[in-house]
């Protein structure tokens, strides 16, 4: 799929941006070999960078030159798809009022391309400074039923989608533990996505998470990248940096005031493993307490609600990375997105995530965040 769609940005852009500038050809096949080494950029990387295809073994630098020009490229096609709009329309235009096209048209539109790809080029740059940022801390109050009275105004701090690799490493999760730990929150919960890479490779860049502290403790499930990372290795090694992994299972929180269960990624399926079960996750949980799940995909939301759950946490789309962009990927995750959502008679929050994925390091408008959730009586 990843391959289809590099070869479409390709094309497309060739013949749009390329083929009609008035130079030789080997300047064009100059520029149509840039533009290749952008759009195939993850399958050259995986080909200079080891075996695992979504965290290539490579120096930072690397990766970042090459996230930069495929953001740059991404950007750029979809900018000349909306470009052609308009442009279609003022053909229309034309054609109504039998005039033709002009020297001066050609002319106009190559400079229009250059313009958009300078705007790419500036975009993809402000777009990969606010992805790689320390996440800023986000407060949200929720109300919720069957919330004990001990348990009011209890605190929930979030991190979600880490992606810890060759761009994201141990300094930034340092960074991230300090600001969450000066929340001084009752629970920590990771919602998935610590890392895509090995453990030998990338375990030492997670070892600040033991650092987290909690009154209550630190909880975590799987995100789908675990499972492209060696899924196993990742389950034994995270307990031992204090984390509790809720596999389908659920923990007691302050006596039974809390019941906070997880469940394992929907992608575990397609790699023969446990695929997620809310119904397993909460057997035998306590009746009176609050049901909180940690679910990494938001799609989940109907059927926890549908078990009684007071409030799911999820992570999974980074907020949709790019305002605007942000409504196509609401359409991919049963239409949530980023934020505070009332599916029935439970609240999902979504979380925008305080890491960004190395493939496409961009925020524009939808900043990463750490979440501090404060439960409160409905």
């Amino acid at each position: 799929m990843i391959l289809i769609f590099g070869a479409l940005l390709a094309v497309y852009v060739f013949c749009r941006a390329i083929l009609p500038l008035k130079l030789k050809w080997g300047w064009k096949l100059l520029l149509a070999a840039l533009l290749a080494v952008a759009a195939f950029k993850f399958h050259l990387l995986h080909l200079f960078g080891g075996p695992m295809f979504f965290s290539p073994v490579l120096p930072e630098n690397v990766l970042l030159a090459a996230a930069w020009l495929f953001s740059v490229l991404f950007l750029f096609f979809f900018l000349l798809l909306a470009a052609d709009v308009v442009r279609a329309l003022y053909l229309l235009v034309l054609f109504c009022l039998r005039r033709n096209r002009t020297e001066r048209f050609r002319i106009i539109g190559n400079r229009v391309n250059v313009a958009l790809l300078v705007f790419s080029a500036v975009l993809a740059t402000v777009g990969m400074i606010g992805g790689t940022r320390v996440p800023q801390v986000k407060e949200e109050t929720v109300a919720v039923n069957r919330l004990p009275e001990e348990a009011d105004g209890l605190t929930v701090a979030v991190l979600a989608d880490l992606h810890v690799d060759g761009i994201t490493r141990e300094e930034r999760i340092r960074k991230i533990v300090e600001r969450t730990n000066a929340l001084n929150p009752d629970i920590v919960v990771i919602a998935g996505d610590f890392v895509d890479g090995t453990v030998p490779v990338h375990g030492g860049d997670l070892r600040p998470l033991a650092d987290l502290k909690a009154r209550y403790g630190v909880f975590g499930v799987p995100g789908n990248h675990e499972y492209y990372s060696g899924y196993e290795e990742w389950m034994e090694f995270l307990p031992n940096l204090g984390i509790r992994m809720l596999l389908n299972e659920h923990a007691p929180v302050g006596g039974e005031a809390v019941v906070l269960a997880g469940v394992t990624d929907p992608v575990a399926g397609i790699m023969g493993k446990e695929e997620p079960d809310i119904s397993k996750a909460l057997k035998d949980a306590p009746e009176k307490g609050v049901r909180i799940l940690v679910s990494h995909q938001p799609q989940l939301a109907r059927e926890a609600a549908a078990h009684g759950v007071d409030l799911q946490v999820s992570g999974h789309t980074h907020g949709g990375m790019i305002a605007g962009v942000d409504r196509l990927v609401a359409r991919f995750n049963e239409g949530f997105v980023s934020g505070l959502y009332t599916v029935g008679n439970m609240k999902l929050y979504v979380s925008n995530g305080a890491g960004i994925w190395n493939g496409f390091p961009i925020r524009i408008g939808v900043p990463s965040e750490i979440v501090l959730i404060r439960l409160r009586k409905e």
